[in-house]
C-alpha cells in the first residue's frame, strides 16, 4: 500500500481538498437518506458492517488515492474507484485481523518518516506532517491507525502473494510487446448459405415445440429516473424532505428535477440515457412498483429510480415470434453447412501444399492477407482476439493452423505468412525492464485473486 505513495508535497493539499474533504461530508450526509433498517452496507463473516463503520474504509481508500502518484489523477479517479477500493480494504482487513497480523508502533513511525510527502531534501519534515494533519483535521493517533492498517494489508499480501518471475516468462512478455506477424486466411462467412435455405411452416412449428425453453423472454420493466447533477443546494432540500417524497413525480413537482422514462428493458439491457449500468438495473428490478428508490450516489450525480411497469418472464406464442424462430433455424442450418465446408476446405489445403489463395479461388471463397500486427493488436478482418493471437504466434512461417477456427463472422483457415525474428540483443538490454513489468502484472493478478478468495472465505455480501 504505502510503497506506492509517490507524489510531491506541493500537490498533496489540493488533491486532499478534492478527494478527501468533500467525500467525508458526503458520507456524513448520506445517513439521513436511509431508513434505519437499510443502514447495512455489507455482511462479512458473522459481522454486519453499517454505513457508519464503512466510512472508515472509505477514508482509507481516499487517503490511498490522495497519496498515489498518477498523472491526471483528479480526472481518472472516480467515486466507483474509491468505493471498490473501500470494499477491498474491508475484505483484506477482515482477513488480516482473522490471522492476527500485527504492526508495532516502531513500524508505523518508520513508515511515516519514509512518506515522501512529509519529506524535504530527503529528510522527514515534521512541519509538513503537522500541516497535513491540521488540513485534514485528523488527530495523529487516527492517522497512525490508518498507517497501521495499510501495513497490515502489506503484510497480508507478502504472506499470500508470492512473485517469482522467470527469465523465460519475461522473454514471452517481450515477444508479445515487440514481435510482429502477418497472416493470410480463407473466410467462410455464416451467411454464405442463408439465401439458399428454405424452411417450411411445419418445420418452424416443430422446431419451436422442441426448443420452447430457448425462446423464454426475461422479465422486463419500465423505469422512470431523475438525476441531480452536482447541485448541493437541491440535494440538501431533498434530504430535508426525503420522508415526504413518495413518488418520482412528487420529486419533479417539488424540486423541478428532470424526469426521464425508458421503454421495457431487461436486467442486462442498457438504460436509455444512462447506458450499461448493471448495478442500477439490479436495484431497479428489486423495487416495488411505483415506489421511489433512495438516492444512488454515482459518478454523474445522484440518481432516483422508480419502477413504472413490469412484465413477467414468459414463453411467447409461436405466432408472436415466428420470424425469430425462423431466423434462429436458419442460423443453425447455415452454421452446419459452414462447418462441413470448412472441414472439406481444410482437407484440400492439407493435400495441396497449403496454397490458400489457389484453393479460395477454386472454391469461390474469400481470401485475405493482413498487414503486420502485434500480439495484442486488432487483426484486420478477424478482430481483437487473444486466443487467435496465441495461435498465430505459435506457428512457424508458412505453417497453416490444422483446424478451422469458428469465430463470430464465420470459419477461418489461417496461415502464418510472415513473423519477425526474436531480437536477443535488444531483449538482453531490456530484460530488467520486462522483468519489472511482469512482476507488476503478477502482483496485481495475485492481489486480485487473494481478494476474490477472501470474499469466498468470508461469504461476504455487499
Amino acid at each position: 500500500m504505502l510503497n506506492v505513495f509517490r507524489s510531491h508535497h506541493k500537490k498533496i493539499m489540493w488533491v486532499l481538498a478534492i478527494i478527501i474533504v468533500p467525500a467525508f461530508a458526503l458520507w456524513g450526509g448520506m445517513s439521513f437518506l436511509q431508513e434505519k433498517k437499510q443502514n447495512t452496507v455489507a455482511k462479512i463473516g458473522n459481522h454486519v458492517v453499517t454505513q457508519e463503520e464503512f466510512k472508515y474504509y472509505v477514508n482509507m481508500a481516499q487517503l490511498y488515492f490522495a497519496f498515489l502518484d498518477m498523472p491526471d489523477k483528479e480526472k481518472r479517479i472516480n467515486k466507483q474507484d474509491v468505493m471498490q477500493t473501500s470494499l477491498d480494504y474491508l475484505l483484506l482487513l477482515w482477513k488480516a485481523n482473522k490471522e492476527n497480523i500485527r504492526v508495532n508502533d516502531t513500524e508505523i513511525i518508520e513508515t511515516i518518516k519514509k512518506i515522501k510527502n512529509f519529506s524535504k531534501d530527503g529528510q522527514f519534515n515534521k512541519k509538513y506532517y503537522l500541516n497535513f494533519l491540521k488540513y485534514t483535521r485528523m488527530e495523529p493517533r487516527a492517522f497512525e491507525e490508518y498507517i497501521r492498517n495499510f501495513l497490515k494489508i502489506d503484510k497480508l499480501y507478502q504472506k499470500y502473494v508470492k512473485i517469482a518471475p522467470s527469465e523465460s516468462e519475461a522473454k514471452k512478455l517481450y515477444k508479445k510487446d515487440t514481435q510482429t506477424a502477418k497472416i493470410e486466411y480463407i473466410l467462410i462467412p455464416y451467411d454464405k448459405f442463408k439465401e439458399q435455405i428454405k424452411i417450411t411452416q411445419d418445420e418452424i412449428k416443430n422446431y419451436y415445440e422442441k426448443n420452447k425453453p430457448s425462446f423464454r423472454q426475461e422479465p422486463k420493466i419500465k423505469l422512470k429516473y431523475a438525476i441531480v447533477k452536482d447541485n448541493q443546494e437541491v440535494m440538501e432540500k431533498i434530504v430535508k424532505n426525503i420522508n415526504s417524497i413518495k413518488t418520482i413525480d412528487e420529486l419533479k413537482e417539488k424540486f423541478s428535477v428532470e424526469i426521464k422514462e425508458t421503454g421495457f428493458i431487461g436486467i442486462k439491457d442498457p438504460i436509455e440515457g444512462l447506458g450499461w449500468q448493471p448495478a442500477i438495473n439490479k436495484i431497479a428490478f428489486a423495487l416495488k412498483k411505483k415506489k421511489i428508490s433512495a438516492p444512488l450516489d454515482t459518478s454523474i450525480g445522484y440518481i432516483f429510480l422508480q419502477k413504472e411497469d413490469e412484465k413477467p418472464s414468459l414463453i411467447p406464442e409461436l405466432a408472436d415470434i415466428k420470424q425469430e424462430v425462423e431466423d434462429k433455424m436458419k442460423i443453425e442450418l447455415t452454421k452446419e453447412q459452414v462447418v462441413r465446408l470448412a472441414k472439406d476446405t481444410m482437407q484440400k489445403v492439407k493435400n495441396t501444399a497449403n496454397n490458400l489463395k489457389k484453393i479460395a479461388d477454386q472454391e469461390h471463397l474469400d481470401y485475405k492477407e493482413t498487414a503486420s500486427f502485434k500480439y495484442y493488436d486488432y487483426i484486420e478482418g478477424v478482430g481483437l482476439n487473444e486466443a487467435i493471437s496465441k495461435i498465430v504466434f505459435s506457428l512457424k512461417k508458412g505453417e497453416t493452423y490444422p483446424y478451422p477456427l469458428f469465430l463470430q463472422k464465420g470459419a477461418y483457415i489461417i496461415e502464418l505468412k510472415e513473423i519477425s525474428l526474436f531480437d536477443e540483443k535488444d531483449f538482453t538490454a531490456k530484460k530488467e525492464e520486462y522483468a519489472q513489468k511482469l512482476k507488476s502484472y503478477l502482483e496485481v493478478k495475485g492481489k486480485m485473486q487473494l481478494i476474490s478468495d477472501i470474499k469466498k472465505e468470508s461469504k461476504a455480501k455487499f
